[in-house]
């Protein structure tokens, strides 16, 4: 058992908060949360203090390219298909080349280890990685002991050739992911897999169906790239003689939930059909702002009912997996876009970064009650930032709160990161081969 005592705040969701109780979780399980007599749990119960932090529930990142961590700190004047030549193809193909070739996957576990390890110490307990998954990416997340969504990317053109397996390859490949790794451990959940297309532009109406099918059929989830850039509506248009999430709709691959990070240039008939569809809109505030993408239209989504997450998007085009950053650009990027600093608020942002981004994870957790998953993370409220005259937690925690104020995180019943130092990897290893191998890509 872990026993949160004490927590001067225990935030159970954007609506709910409760000062200085105590919080229980055991198993994978949040057990009970009030007044908790210590003396009457097991002597080996583990015990966090919680006087002076606040608890709150484990952070989604909903969309994001883990191999991106390699990537920190490039280009930052260039749009996204340029980008994607410049910064993010080179170095794929390097990788896949050496997988193909050589069998040479150990980047993959790196790339995972730190970017894990970057996201536990911001409070992030459950992400969406879009990406390639090699051989070892995904076991970290497990050694980790954190939650992964592996969304395996899908593409049969536009994308060039030598970064591209044959359709037969790559329905095989999909098919071993979900085998291998879907709903795994079995006992307790770590790791779940999704399909994902990359942009409709990318992937022909014959793969499109094909995932429509695969992720019926063993009810997988779908993430896919919408609307990103004006560009990518342009193209679909020209392509297809509609835009993207209309031609979606169009081929019936609309019939179940998909997630969609980005939308930002959707048009009004699309953003009534997200609505409709209930297509999980993932939100990139950050990314969106570095590529000069634009700005999403999340409170027009909002009033036609689409589910909004947050995401951070890889680290080439953000650079950080920080979600409190995230939460704070979200929330300041649609107030200056309306000229309204009533349109979204600190509550808003933090159920898209807590429970919205569980549901579209399809996860029970996101919030703080008895028997929802133990995703716990406690914050350290003691810095000169986060000083302020009144009881009210949510819009500190949103725009005052750093990633460096996450003391100690739980996932599924297990402590992570204890008073700021990783408890499952050796952070200072990681990071030093981590270079050693990334420098060998440029």
């Amino acid at each position: 058992m872990i026993l949160i005592e004490r927590a001067s705040y225990v935030v159970r969701d954007a609506d709910r908060v409760e000062r200085d109780v105590d919080l229980l979780i055991d198993g994978d399980r949040i057990s009970r949360i009030g007044r908790i007599d210590r003396a009457k749990l097991p002597a080996d119960t583990v015990v966090l203090e919680g006087r002076g932090r606040a608890a709150i529930p484990g952070m989604v990142n909903a969309h994001g390219h883990l191999y991106q961590v390699m990537l920190k700190g490039r280009r930052d004047d260039l749009p996204l298909v340029e980008w994607c030549d410049k910064v993010t193809f080179p170095f794929v193909r390097g990788v896949l080349s050496d997988a193909w070739t050589r069998g040479e996957t150990t980047v993959g576990r790196l790339w995972s280890a730190v970017a894990t390890i970057e996201m536990i110490r911001s409070g992030i307990t459950t992400f969406v990685d879009m990406d390639m998954n090699l051989d070892g990416v995904i076991q970290t997340w497990i050694e980790a002991g954190i939650r992964g969504v592996a969304a395996m990317t899908l593409v049969d053109q536009w994308v060039p050739d030598d970064l591209m397996l044959s359709p037969e390859a790559t329905r095989e490949d999909a098919q071993k992911l979900i085998e291998t790794w879907h709903r795994v451990p079995k006992e307790s959940p770590l790791v779940t897999v999704f399909l994902g297309p990359s942009a409709p532009f990318t992937s022909s109406e014959k793969l499109l169906l094909w995932i429509r099918e695969t992720a019926d059929r063993n009810d997988l989830g779908i993430q896919t790239h919408i609307s990103e850039t004006a560009w990518e509506v342009e193209q679909s248009v020209r392509l297809v003689g509609k835009t993207p999430l209309s031609y979606l709709e169009s081929i019936g691959f609309l019939t179940s939930p998909i997630t969609a990070a980005h939308c930002v240039h959707l048009t009004p008939e699309e953003i009534e059909l997200a609505g409709k569809r209930q297509v999980g809109v993932i939100y990139n505030p950050k990314s969106n702002m570095k590529l000069g993408s634009g700005i999403a239209p999340i409170v027009a989504l909002r009033r036609a009912g689409a589910p909004i997450a947050l995401g951070t998007d890889g680290a080439a085009s953000n650079d950080l997996l920080d979600p409190f950053e995230e939460m704070r650009a979200a929330a300041m990027l649609q107030k200056v876009a309306a000229q309204d600093p009533t349109v979204l608020g600190a509550r808003d942002v933090f159920r898209f970064a807590t429970e919205a981004g569980a549901q579209v994870c399809r996860i029970d957790a996101g919030v703080l009650d008895p028997g929802k998953l133990a995703d716990v993370v406690l914050i350290d409220l003691s810095g000169a930032h986060l000083f302020r005259t009144t009881d009210e937690i949510l819009p500190a925690l949103v725009y005052c709160a750093r990633a460096s104020d996450v003391e100690s995180v739980v996932i599924n019943g297990r402590i992570v990161l204890r008073n700021r130092e990783v408890t499952t990897l050796d952070e200072r290893t990681v990071l030093a081969e981590a270079k050693k191998v990334g420098e060998r890509y440029g």
